[in-house]
């Protein structure tokens, strides 16, 4: 079973307007914990009409947060993110982690690690079946 995480998706922009960067500020994440690892990127989690999302693999447990825009300028930003992963292929996940030996200070990480674009779950399941 997964750990749904909070966070926020944040979209970094060139003078063009264009998607330069995108960065998924995550809450939550053990303090001790290692990097991700088999990131993967749904366009659509559930099915039509359902809230793109990241998956990942950390320290033997699975996490995973939502995108889930409302809005018609969302559904815009949400078709970027969508073209920015099948162009690039990578991604760049920040969180805060409270260092254990230390009360109230927080410590910033952040991974820039490969992720495999999939349009849903069940293509993603296919592929994984595939590759047996």
């Amino acid at each position: 079973m997964s750990v749904v995480l909070d966070g926020t998706v944040g979209i970094q922009r060139d003078r063009n307007g264009d998607v330069a960067n995108v960065v998924w500020f995550l809450y939550g994440l053990p303090c001790d914990g290692g990097e991700p690892e088999n990131v993967v990127f749904l366009n659509e989690s559930f099915g039509a009409n359902s809230p793109q999302m990241v998956a990942f693999d950390l320290d033997d447990e699975e996490y995973v947060i939502y995108a889930d825009w409302d809005s018609s300028l969302e559904d815009r930003q949400a078709r970027e993110l969508r073209h920015f992963y099948q162009t690039y292929g990578y991604i760049l996940i920040s969180c805060l982690r409270e260092k254990a030996r230390m009360e109230d200070v927080l410590v910033r990480r952040e991974w820039i690690t490969p992720v495999k674009y999939y349009e849903n779950y069940m293509a993603m399941v296919n592929d994984m079946a595939d590759a047996g």
